[in-house]
C-alpha cells in the first residue's frame, strides 16, 4: 500500500513521534496537516518538512482536550485537504511525578489530552472519513500502560 497523495492529519506534531511520523509521511509523498499546541513549533517542523518533500505538509492549532478546537480545526483540515484519509493520532503529555506527589491539575490535565483528547480527534475525524467512504485512525500507545514507571503514575493510567 503506498500512501502518496494520502490525505493525513497528525496530532502532537511538534515534537517526538507526531514529528516523526509527520516528516515520514510528507518524505512518501503524502498531504500532511501537522496539528498541535505548539504553534511556532509546529509551523518550523511543517516548513521543515516541505523542504524534504515530495509531500506537503500545512499547520493547524488544535488543543485536543478542547471539542471546539477539535471541530474547528478538523473542519479547517478537511477544507485543505478535500477529505480525510488517515489520522495519526499520537498527541499526548507527560507529567513526572510518583503517585504519592502527583497533583490534581497534572492528573486532570494528562486525562483531557492523552484520554478525551483520543476520544474527541477520532470522532472529530469520524465524521469527516464516514462521508467520504471511510479512512484509517491510528491511536498511538505507550509501554507505560503495561509496564508503569513510578515517575510516570497519572501518565500510566491515562
Amino acid at each position: 500500500m503506498t500512501i502518496e497523495k494520502k490525505r493525513i492529519i497528525v496530532t502532537g506534531s511538534a515534537s517526538g513521534m507526531g514529528e516523526a511520523t509527520l516528516n515520514a509521511y510528507v518524505k512518501a509523498g503524502a498531504h500532511v496537516i501537522g496539528m498541535d499546541v505548539s504553534d511556532e513549533k509546529g509551523i518550523t517542523i511543517c516548513d521543515e518538512a516541505n523542504k524534504n518533500g515530495p509531500g506537503k505538509c500545512s499547520y493547524i492549532h488544535v488543543d485536543v482536550s478542547d471539542k471546539s478546537s477539535v471541530t474547528n480545526s478538523f473542519l479547517k483540515a478537511n477544507d485543505i485537504l478535500g477529505g480525510l484519509d488517515t489520522l495519526a493520532n499520537p498527541a499526548a503529555i507527560q507529567r513526572s511525578s510518583d503517585a504519592s506527589d502527583v497533583s490534581v491539575e497534572d492528573w486532570d490535565l494528562m486525562f483531557a489530552v492523552n484520554v478525551k483528547g483520543t476520544m474527541l480527534t477520532n470522532q472529530a475525524a469520524y465524521s469527516i472519513m464516514k462521508l467520504n467512504g471511510g479512512g484509517s485512525i491510528i491511536n498511538f500507545g505507550s509501554i507505560s500502560g503495561l509496564r508503569p514507571e513510578p515517575s510516570a503514575s497519572a501518565y500510566s493510567s491515562a
